[in-house]
C-alpha cells in the first residue's frame, strides 16, 4: 500500500487480505490521462463523489 499514513505494514497486509477475502472494490471514476483538465474541473466542482483515477489507454467509467 503506497501513500497510507495509517497502520503498520503488518496491519496494511491484513487490510489487503481482508479486501481480497471480501472482494471489496474501490468506488472510483476513471478518465483518460489526456482529459486530466476535465477530471480536475469535475473534482473542483464537486461532481466526483469518491475518487477520480486518471488512466492510460482506457475509456472513462464509474465504478460504484
Amino acid at each position: 500500500m503506497v501513500g497510507s499514513i495509517t497502520g503498520s505494514p503488518f496491519e496494511n497486509e491484513k487490510t489487503l487480505a481482508f479486501s481480497v477475502l471480501t472482494e471489496a472494490r474501490p468506488w472510483i471514476e476513471t478518465m483518460p490521462l489526456d482529459r486530466a483538465r476535465d477530471a480536475y474541473q469535475k473534482m473542483r466542482s464537486g461532481e466526483v463523489t469518491f475518487r477520480m483515477v486518471l488512466t492510460m489507454g482506457e475509456t472513462e467509467h464509474a465504478d460504484q
